[in-house]
């Protein structure tokens, strides 16, 4: 048995029999031998968890999830950010009148009598007045009651969809002349504080004739930039939101590769987008749209991802690492028409020729 395995097995019956201090001294020396990626600095990490937050030591808790957060592994990140939401959740303080409180002298003649009359008494007070007078049929809702529980239904339905929705358009139809579209979409009334300092900051980079600005949403508009000019303006607006809410975010990585055939080119693409520290903003809907100019095909499938012939549909998660890889073929147009009219000036010379040596064959008329 190894160090790792005997240090374990302690550590885990003294969790079992409470003895979250000792848990802790046991495996606290590990955190450095074994990291985050390996099987081992998980499970020390997820029992250590447990242990600190028996003794109340929630800030070294919620430390690790973070630290869990950022595993290779999708299932640890999915465990780690349950656990993180509860350990961030707030302390509820209880009412003295929710706990109860023995006396010392439980066995004292005096209380067993108290008791007893308290008893009688709660029961005393369960009944309540009844009359053999009828109240009536029972009336059905009203119109009024419907409607308002109908508009109070919509609200909540409204409220949680997300106060706001953001979409980014990638227009690859031409590889290189690229349009990009980026919409924020407000629900509420009015935009948020950090909208309208967002807006602010994207003005000053861009040209007014570029901006749409109206009194819920915003537009940018960008025409005819290459694929590295739409990576740097992507992350020059990653760079302003990321100073606009106070999160760290970091840049998209787009990966262009192209195989050359003779009708074409086959591209494919791959776009890394890291949102883990963007993890308390769960009233954001964000959607990247890709149009290519052929049907797109996906490296694997992925339940975010929707494709319809070639339009791509992306619903980026707030606190996860995104990512997608496509492809779409590039066909050579001019080419393909150049040698669908050259088979067709083939075919009819063929046609023209066979119809020759079979009339030339026919008897002639008498003159």
């Amino acid at each position: 048995m190894t160090e790792y395995e005997q240090v374990i097995n302690k550590a885990e019956l003294a969790l079992n029999n409470g003895e979250y201090n000792y848990c802790i001294k046991l495996l606290s020396p590990l955190l450095e031998k074994f990291a985050t990626s390996t099987n081992e600095g998980v499970n020390i990490r997820m029992i250590l968890i447990t242990s600190l937050s028996g003794v109340n030591r929630q800030e070294e808790s919620i430390k690790l999830c973070k630290e869990l957060r950022k595993s290779k592994y999708s299932h640890v990140r999915e465990e780690a950010k349950a656990l993180l939401q509860i350990l961030d959740s707030p302390n509820l303080k209880i009412p003295d009148n929710w706990n109860v409180k023995f006396e010392d002298s439980i066995f004292d003649k005096e209380f067993k009598q108290t008791t007893v009359q308290n008893k009688y008494s709660e029961k005393a007070q369960k009944y309540i007045k009844i009359s053999d007078q009828p109240t009536g049929e029972t009336k059905p809702f009203q119109q009024g009651f419907i409607v308002l529980i109908i508009t109070i239904f919509l609200l909540i339905i409204f409220l949680l969809s997300g106060c706001v929705r953001i979409e980014n358009n990638l227009d690859l139809r031409e590889i290189d002349s690229i349009n990009y579209n980026l919409r924020i979409d407000s629900k509420y009334l009015k935009k948020i504080p950090w909208q309208l300092n967002f807006e602010s900051e994207i003005k000053k980079i861009t040209s007014s004739k570029e901006i749409l600005i109206d009194d819920d949403i915003f537009i940018l508009n960008k025409k005819n930039l290459n694929i590295r000019e739409t990576e740097n303006n992507i992350n020059e607006i990653l760079k302003i939101a990321s100073n606009n809410i106070s999160t760290d975010l970091k840049d998209i990585e787009i990966d262009q590769f192209e195989k050359d055939y003779i009708l074409g080119k086959k591209y494919i693409y791959k776009i890394y987008l890291d949102l883990l520290e963007l993890e308390n903003f769960n009233d954001l809907e964000i959607f990247i749209n890709i149009i290519n100019p052929s049907k797109a095909l996906l490296n694997k499938d992925n339940k975010n991802i929707t494709v319809n012939k070639n339009k791509i549909t992306w619903k980026i998660l707030p606190g996860e690492i995104n990512q997608v890889k496509f492809s779409f073929w590039y066909w050579n147009r001019s080419l393909i028409w150049s040698s669908a009219i050259l088979l067709l000036i083939l075919f009819a010379y063929y046609i023209r020729k066979k119809r020759y040596e079979l009339g030339s064959n026919l008897p002639q008329l008498p003159s």
